[in-house]
């Protein structure tokens, strides 16, 4: 089963967005989003199941998420518990995930994204993943009983490094 791990994209700062919770993207995550959308499409084991936090910014970086898995006909499932969610509070989400599903993504927030992806490998996986930030992982048993340390990362991407 393959577990990707997708941090929101570069969201703005301006004070005259509102709350933390409704900050949109920013122009640089609005290029980002069509940009990883393209290599999502290209890559092997696409997600059929999105969990996304409902936080604006994370649903504006989970339509480009769909538009990339568009032909595996991803459902989308919007979960408040996403945004400012700790390690384990992801984990809780993951594990209520149909047994029937063998490609899974969540989009949410640092820190607890980048703590995750740590926890899952067992290992230091990054310091930071990066706005728009893509951690993959194999992991060897069902959703329901996901354990950490036990996935292996096989994919670890950014717009960054893209060409």
């Amino acid at each position: 089963m393959k577990l990707w791990l997708i941090r929101h994209a570069k969201s703005s700062w301006n004070a005259t967005t509102g709350t933390d919770f409704e900050r949109p993207l920013n122009p640089r995550g609005q290029r980002d989003g069509p940009r990883m959308a393209a290599w999502l499409a290209r890559q092997d084991h696409p997600a059929t199941w999105v969990w996304t936090s409902d936080a604006v910014r994370a649903r504006a970086t989970a339509a480009s998420v769909m538009e990339g898995f568009a032909a595996a006909q991803p459902t989308l499932v919007p979960e408040h518990r996403l945004y400012e969610a700790s390690p384990e509070q992801i984990v809780d989400v993951i594990r209520e995930t149909p047994p029937d599903q063998r490609c899974v993504a969540v989009v949410a927030h640092n820190p607890g994204l980048t703590q995750l992806a740590n926890l899952l490998a067992g290992e230091q996986v990054t310091d930071n993943l990066p706005t728009l930030g893509v951690v993959r992982f194999d992991v060897p048993s069902p959703w329901a009983t996901l354990t950490l340390g036990l996935a292996e990362v096989d994919l670890l991407m950014g717009p960054k490094l893209l060409p």
